[in-house]
């Protein structure tokens, strides 16, 4: 039977590979038959909530069941089909039967193990494809290498990586004979490949996308796709066909590992240098010098050294390193501490012998290591640092530079002579590694058997077990088989055992645990397995049950590595210079939209900054100002301001509205910043803030991305859009002060005149923008307001209703001090936000005289000019320009178009909120030559209403 599988195998994949050669005319070309092999596959279909084969409406609730839930599929949702050496469809397998048990499907299917055999899911209907064309963008898909599999975004995006690399290179490359003469060890060995490839993309890629509400083959559009998953399949060929090494030679001249991190406490690049028995150390030592670049404001990129570990000095060197003791490894001596930092202690050329800095010999828990090398010249950067060590370093590399002729990458092969049974460090009094019951996550079990059930449970509701990632959880249950089931949550909204497994109790180096393998099909389809391999222990330790994993003897795990030449090369050219321009970025602005396509719209942003615990703390009472630039409310106020006990408030045109005791705001996990509406409310409005980029400077600006949730008389209404806000520290405004004139309280005039002209100059110098945003006053700000000065008895009263003059709003100047004043003026906005007024008395009252003909409103006519110079959000900054007609006859006389230039802090109050001001008028007239009591020129003195006494005769 095997041989004549080989032969029916032989002759179709003849007709595959040989359909397309030439390059010339796919059109026409039938598949070859397929040999009368039936392979059952059970197939778990996972599939991010909202994600969608086709284009549809969005919704702004949560993601409807049937994008959700997986059972609903039928068997027309499914094909098989055969890729060619082009990367073009040239076949479809026979579906033969088609069931559905347990929440997986079971699909029979007229093929056998392939690489090159692949099942397609629409979640629309019938998959459409054309035979010759390439894969469509639109069908979820996993290649056809087990019998059991899984079906979801990441296998998806996987072997669409892998099928461009073929489409690219016009051959199967490193799996050619795994096509052409394809046996199950080689097919399942080739499924192992895709399935790391999975994993690192659930790292790399899938947290930077949003997948709720976005088409797959919008999806499969976005740069950051295209870009890492040609990038990854770059490396892994480059890595999979490097060449063996002398280790010892490279040891001796050193090699570089570089990290790069980001998270709510920060980001950090890191450089590690190794070396051993090297001219600059002692003979046969081992030395890491670790290098560091912690972001710090707008500061470009520059390691300095963090720690040096010298193999010879013994484990007192740690105690100057925070966090130096990484996890747990047991030895016959019990548990020991991890470092993570490795001393050789025999080298051969082609294989060394190592063991942890916090291990000796002696304890048996030595790794071997090997080396493969590749030259690196002409290949670009971000396809070798496209890692889950390194992909945040890439934002800061530019996208197409290549290494030189002198870099070389390193891929290393490292195996334990013994297997290693590992745990994080327990004692720090952490909690990452300890297990807790599902329904209780914050209290640990603290025994092995009271994770045993004696039965498996109906639901997950019911399920005494332990969450191993967010959507796996694992049930132990002693039925005489020490059955381990694996509940998965299906889609994000439906909970199944997908897979059973056995649990055994047994005693390693006199610790009691409990051990089992994970299936692979649920490490396909858990959330960021946390482990390095299926082999996991639950143990006792510290009084808590604590999960860790088996490392298994002789079996081979890789890191990558870079020489000298190739990290410099690296960081000669990594800077936040190459970080996009600061600006507005409006990538994915949309309306409606949902959570997830506001994260594609935050990464295809790019910048390095982010909200993270510290500088969120460091907002709490600044003002975050924003300024409308949006020609239908230009000018118009937001100001938010975050309080220390987790409440916000916010301000509209300066005015407080109302509801901040019920609002709430939260960093989350993406460092967005949750500004919720009522957190008495499940399904309050809120907003999600994501800083893009920032401008670091004495009012730091942000730029953020935002989405916004809000239910507008019961329309949902979602939206996507772009902001900048500025940050002011409270009570630090001050005013403008350059080229005012002073008043001269002798002459009751300004001391320096000024021109109307020269306001407008000043004005214009004091007026602070930022990015494109002018301050200033709107109409909705001013209507209904009064303005307030630092003479707090002063108030400009501005009314909305309209004046008997076209074009002005009646209005009224208020002051309380000296016998006080309380004149009628008509105000209005000029174009560019000056507020202009002026006296609105009748002509009549402005001539009246008493009996000797001195006047009774002796300042005469008046007008005035005030423009906004810088706003907080709460009170502004303002420049004014005044002219009284009386200075036009008085000595020295001013011009009609003089007058005195002046700035101030002012803010607004509600017109209604404007204190009575009785005004004193004197009843006698004062003598000519004396000074005018109660009037506009004597504020702040007091009121003294008596005339002088006639002189004697």
């Amino acid at each position: 039977m095997r041989t004549y599988l080989m032969i029916g195998l032989s002759l179709f994949l003849a007709g595959l590979l040989s359909a397309c050669g030439g390059g010339g005319d796919d059109v026409g070309i039938q598949p070859a038959e397929l040999p009368p092999v039936k392979t059952k596959f059970t197939v778990t279909v996972d599939l991010p909530a909202g994600l969608m084969t086709a284009q549809q409406g969005v919704s702004w609730r949560p993601v409807s069941q049937a994008y959700a839930a997986t059972p609903e599929l039928y068997q027309d949702n499914f094909a098989v089909l055969f890729i060619n050496q082009q990367g073009k469809v040239m076949g479809q397998g026979d579906i033969t039967s088609f069931a559905m048990t347990d929440g997986n499907y079971s699909i029979e299917a007229q093929v056998p193990l392939l690489l090159h055999g692949v099942l397609v899911l629409d979640l629309n209907g019938v998959p459409q494809f054309a035979i010759g064309d390439d894969l469509p963008t639109n069908l979820f898909m996993t290649p056809l290498t087990d019998t059991e599999i899984a079906l979801s975004l990441k296998t998806t995006l996987a072997y669409r990586a892998l099928i461009k690399r073929v489409a690219t290179d016009g051959h199967w490359g490193i799996f050619s004979e795994t096509v052409s003469d394809p046996s199950n060890i080689d097919v399942r060995d080739a499924g192992d490949f895709v399935n790391e490839l999975a994993d690192e993309l659930s790292v790399t890629l899938i947290p930077k996308l949003g997948l709720n509400g976005v088409s797959l083959s919008n999806l499969m559009s976005l740069s950051i796709v295209n870009d890492i998953l040609e990038g990854i399949m770059t490396r892994k060929y480059t890595e999979l066909t490097a060449q063996k090494d002398e280790i010892a030679t490279i040891f001796n001249s050193g090699f570089w590992r570089l990290a790069s991190h980001s998270s709510n406490t920060g980001s950090t690049l890191e450089a590690d240098m190794m070396d051993y028995n090297s001219p600059d150390t002692a003979t046969n030592e081992t030395r890491q010098i670790d290098w560091r670049w912690t972001k710090n404001g707008e500061s470009d990129i520059s390691l300095t050294e963090d720690f040096t570990y010298l193999s010879e000095q013994g484990l007192v060197q740690f105690d100057s390193k925070d966090d130096a003791i990484k996890g747990q490894i047991l030895t016959s001596s019990g548990w020991k501490d991890l470092y993570e930092y490795f001393k050789v202690l025999i080298s051969s050329s082609s294989t060394a012998s190592m063991t942890d800095a916090g291990l000796e010999e002696a304890d048996g828990r030595n790794i071997t290591m090997r080396v493969n090398s590749y030259s690196l010249s002409g290949l670009k950067m971000h396809d070798f640092l496209t890692t889950k060590e390194n992909h945040f370093m890439t934002r800061y590399v530019p996208a197409d530079t290549t290494f030189g002729e002198a870099a070389k990458g390193y891929y290393f092969t490292w195996n334990p002579v013994a297997t290693r049974m590992l745990l994080c460090n327990t004692q720090v009094g952490g909690d990452e590694c300890t297990v807790a019951p599902r329904d209780n996550p914050t209290v640990p079990y603290t025994s092995l058997e009271d994770m045993v059930s004696v039965e498996g449970a109906g639901s997950i509701e019911q399920v005494n077990g332990y969450h191993l990632t967010d959507n796996v959880v694992v049930e132990l249950v002693l039925n005489g088989t020490h059955q381990a089931n694996y509940w998965v949550n299906v889609g994000g909204d439906d909970w199944m055992v997908v897979e059973t497994g056995i649990w055994g109790a047994v005693s390693s180096l006199g610790k009691e645990m409990f051990q089992f393998a994970v299936p692979d099909v649920i490490k396909q389809l858990a959330n960021h397995y946390p482990f390095d391999t299926p082999y996991l222990f639950l143990v006792v330790e510290q009084g808590a049950v604590h999960q860790g994993q088996a490392i298994l003897k002789d079996t081979d795990y890789h890191f990558a590595g870079f020489n000298h030449a190739a990290k410099e090369e690296i960081y000669a050219v990594t800077s936040r210079d190459n970080l996009p321009a600061f600006g507005d970025c409006s990538f994915g602005n949309t309306s409606p939209a949902t959570e997830d396509q506001f994260l594609n719209s935050v990464t295809e942003c790019g910048g390095d900054e982010r909200f993270v615990t510290d500088s969120v703390n460091s907002l709490v009472d600044q003002h975050l100002v924003q300024i409308s630039t949006d020609p239908g409310s230009l000018g118009e106020l937001e100001t938010l301001i975050l309080k220390s006990d987790n409440t916000w408030e916010y301000y509209l045109n300066t005015v407080l509205q109302p509801g901040s005791s019920n609002r709430s705001w939260q960093l989350n996990d993406n460092g967005f910043l949750r500004l919720t509406e009522n957190s008495n409310d499940t399904f309050s409005d809120y907003q999600l803030w994501a800083l893009t980029h920032k401008k670091y400077q004495d009012r730091p600006i942000l730029a953020v991305k935002y989405f916004s949730q809000t239910d507008i008389g019961g329309a949902n209404t979602s939206v996507i859009d772009n902001l900048m806000t500025k940050q002011y520290a409270p009570d630090t405004l001050v005013a403008c002060t350059a080229s005012d004139s002073g008043w001269n309280g002798n002459t009751l005039m300004p001391a320096t005149a000024q021109t109307k002209a020269a306001f407008t100059s000043q004005a214009a110098s004091c007026t602070v923008s930022w990015e494109g945003r002018t301050p200033r006053f709107t109409q909705s700000m001013l209507a209904g307001k009064a303005l307030t000065f630092s003479d707090t008895s002063r108030h400009l009263v501005l009314n909305a209703q309209a004046d008997s003059q076209s074009g002005f709003q009646t209005g009224r100047y208020k002051d309380s001090d000296g016998c006080g004043f309380d004149i009628p003026i008509r105000w209005k906005l000029e174009a560019d936000g000056t507020l202009y007024y002026e006296n609105a008395m009748a002509q009549s009252e402005i001539d009246a005289v008493f009996s000797n003909g001195a006047k009774r409103f002796p300042t005469g006519n008046f007008k005035e000019w005030i423009k906004v110079s810088d706003t907080d959000g709460l009170t502004f900054t303002v420049k004014g320009f005044n002219h009284f007609t009386r200075w036009q006859s008085a000595t020295p006389a001013l011009g009609a178009d003089d007058g005195e230039m002046w700035s101030d802090v002012v803010a607004l109050i509600p017109a209604a909120n404007v204190p009575t001001v009785t005004v004193q008028t004197p009843t006698e007239a004062p003598l000519p030559d004396s000074p005018y009591p109660g009037t506009i020129l004597r504020d702040g003195e007091s009121c003294d209403l008596t005339p002088p006494a006639t002189p004697t005769p």
